[in-house]
């Protein structure tokens, strides 16, 4: 009988458990993520073949896919299939336990993480620290991330590779607003652009990036190649003499099938030496032969000029050197040129501003009354479009150039106060300084070489005329000095070659910047002097210099004159998980820390800001051999066993549970389920409490037996 007790006792235990359980199911009917659990029970030892009551063996989780509900709240997430969340609690001191759950109802923290309800930070694939020296490029060495100033989105994409994942966000300054036309007084001939034609260009050059952008996207592992651009030379001279001579004459060129027609440009002019042919067939060499030449590269200029207003096209007069005459041959060199008897050979070079982008010279030709004279065209060096990053990075060095252009510093020759005959001498200095970006600092160029370098200036003694000053300032031999005791005995090497180009463009002198340090802005000086001895001690370079103003009129930039900013952010899935920070700012990206979040299938977290979507962090979905072997420890979470095993993780969350956006998973806990059971436990209990009592009976009738 006494075993029957004790058998009674370990039912009710049993029970007890049981009822214990499913209250706790029901109590947690609508606990985000949680899942219910079960009792299972096992009989105890055996005496005589006689069981001895029953025991809880486990109360197991049941890890079951819970129903998912829509909430529409951004942060929360639910996972759809095998996984779980990884958190840890940063705000307890020492080393924090990772833990593990099911409930997605996340929220950003007052850092800036992702955390759940009780504040525990979300484990994921962090974004790597931004660096400033590889990830950004930007024409504006003081700015590195998108500030309100970027108000233009050029493109972005999320590129995936197969271990990392990347964002190449490419942003400007509003381009329509800086842009302005070229001055037809300085630039006509040479490159000389409109606003509309620095808009059209830009325009043309983000759609080759936006084109290449979506290429590495669909191919991101492929072949690397750089894009060449095209450059091609038309010759209306050819092997004969213009026959241009009156007004009605034209000039053409057909480029992509469309014909670029130039009517003839009738000038007068007062110069002389421009020709020494009759061009008019009047049997003299007189002014109405100069009016002709000079009104012909009028004609050529203006042609030119129609050609750049082609999106994406550049074209300008050039001096043809290292061939015979004025033929085209693929061996020459073609530079730029508004000198007049370098444009009196009619040679016009076109450039494509969009590497990789191919144009199609068919026809060139002058047209005087009924006589039609073909002229040349060959293309000196072909487009070859690349792939691959190497291709993007081509498109995108040269939309830079086209939302920046170059610098261009413009005197006049009254401005300097030379005189067109040459009949006025000066001493000129010059000297500038650049941001270097990898040193952080502002150099002077030419320095001393010091530490700090202190600056030095190009003397350029007795200048007559702008190319006196535009010899001194390229040429690259030219010794700078160092002042040592009034006298110039220290020679330093270092020049502006590398930095500047100073060019003669229709009788100014303008500076500029170089187009592979479309990133360098520099403050040009550029000095004269009235007083030419070199006596004075204090100055070895003589007399009082002044500061000569350069001409606002005419100078300004080539292209639109904003500025542009790239950024790459990137995910890698190969390094160590941490918490996910969501701000913008904190992760270097924008001076704005908010956008939109969104996370997709994979757990990738977005971060949409003024359209732009960078890829931030990524969810890290937890799997384990042994599920059941996880630790409940409350607040929804579980902890790993060794019964559990190790956490597993996947690339990209290969073959875990899909994340569902603004979705939360319910609890599997079955109301009705856990009722019916909680009736099926009360009725064991009580069963179990009867025999007790039916045990308890039979003793005392057997103690009152011996009575």
């Amino acid at each position: 009988m006494i075993g029957a007790l004790w058998t009674g006792i370990s039912g009710l235990s049993s029970q007890q458990q049981a009822l214990d359980n499913e209250s706790n199911n029901i109590a947690n009917v609508n606990t985000i993520g949680f899942k219910s659990s079960r009792i299972s029970f096992a009989d105890q030892m055996y005496q005589d073949r006689i069981g001895k009551g029953s025991k809880i063996l486990d109360a197991e989780k049941l890890y079951v896919q819970g129903n998912l509900k829509l909430t529409g709240v951004s942060y929360d997430m639910a996972l759809s299939g095998e996984g779980f969340f990884s958190v840890v609690n940063t705000r307890t001191t020492g080393t924090s336990e990772i833990l593990y759950t099911r409930a997605g109802n996340f929220r950003m923290g007052d850092n800036g993480t992702l955390q759940d309800a009780a504040g525990n930070e979300v484990q994921g694939w962090m974004m790597s620290p931004i660096d400033t020296a590889n990830d950004v490029v930007t024409t504006n060495p003081n700015t590195s991330v998108f500030t309100n100033d970027y108000t233009k989105l050029l493109n972005s994409k999320v590129i995936r590779h197969g271990t990392y994942i990347e964002t190449i966000t490419a942003k400007a300054t509003d381009y329509t607003a800086t842009a302005k036309s070229d001055s037809a007084t300085v630039f006509s001939g040479a490159g000389m652009k409109t606003q509309a034609a620095k808009i059209s260009d830009v325009e043309a050059a983000i759609a080759d990036y936006s084109n290449w952008l979506q290429q590495l996207k669909n191919e991101p592992d492929g072949a690397s190649a750089s894009s060449v651009a095209q450059v091609s030379q038309i010759n209306f001279k050819s092997e004969t003499d213009a026959v241009i001579s009156k007004d009605g004459d034209q000039i053409y060129a057909y480029i992509d099938g469309n014909k670029i027609l130039q009517t003839f440009v009738s000038v007068t002019t007062t110069e002389t030496g421009l020709t020494t042919s009759d061009l008019n067939n009047d049997g003299l060499v007189d002014a109405a032969d100069q009016n002709i030449q000079a009104s012909r590269i009028a004609t050529y200029k203006a042609l030119a000029d129609k050609i750049s207003e082609i999106p994406g096209l550049k074209a300008y007069m050039v001096n043809e050197s290292g061939g015979i005459g004025d033929t085209l041959e693929l061996s020459d060199s073609y530079e730029l040129s508004t000198a007049q008897a370098d444009m009196a050979k009619g040679i016009i070079q076109i450039e494509s501003l969009i590497p990789g982008k191919e144009f199609v010279i068919s026809e060139v030709a002058e047209i005087s009354g009924s006589i039609t004279n073909q002229g040349s065209f060959q293309t000196q060096t072909l487009a070859s479009a690349g792939e691959g990053i190497g291709a993007l990075e081509s498109s995108r060095d040269a939309l830079a150039r086209l939302v920046t252009g170059k610098q261009q510093d413009v005197y006049t020759t009254s401005g300097l106060g030379l005189a067109e005959d040459g009949s006025i001498t000066k001493d000129f200095t010059y000297g500038i300084t650049i941001y270097n970006k990898e040193l952080g600092a502002t150099i002077p160029v030419p320095n001393d070489g010091g530490n700090p370098p202190a600056a030095l200036n190009i003397l350029i003694d007795d200048a007559t005329s702008i190319d006196d000053i535009v010899a001194a300032i390229n040429d690259t031999t030219k010794p700078t000095f160092l002042a040592s005791n009034g006298n110039r005995d220290a020679v330093v090497t270092n020049n502006l070659s590398d930095y500047i180009v100073a060019k003669n463009i229709n009788g100014n002198l303008v500076i500029e910047t170089l187009d592979n340090n479309y990133d360098v802005e520099f403050t040009g000086t550029l000095k004269y002097s009235d007083v030419t001895t070199d006596t004075d001690a204090s100055n070895p370079l003589g007399g009082n210099y002044t500061p000569i103003d350069k001409d606002n009129n005419y100078s300004g930039r080539q292209g639109a004159g904003a500025e542009f900013l790239e950024i790459v952010n990137k995910v890698d899935q190969t390094s160590t998980k941490g918490s996910l920070q969501l701000r913008l700012d904190t992760l270097g990206i924008s001076d704005s820390a908010f956008g939109e979040f969104a996370v997709d299938s994979t757990g990738l977290i977005t971060m949409t800001q003024d359209g732009a979507e960078f890829a931030i962090g990524q969810v890290a979905i937890a799997l384990f051999n042994n599920y059941r072997g996880l630790e409940p420890v409350g607040d929804n979470l579980l902890s790993k066993t060794t019964e559990s095993g190790e956490p597993i993780h996947n690339l990209n969350n290969d073959k875990t549970a899909k994340v569902e956006a603004q979705t939360l998973e319910l609890s599997t806990a079955d109301l009705s389920e856990s009722l019916v059971n909680l009736m099926v436990f009360q009725r064991a209990f009580e069963a179990n409490a009867k025999s007790i009592t039916t045990s308890d009976e039979l003793l005392n009738t057997l103690i009152n037996l011996k009575r």
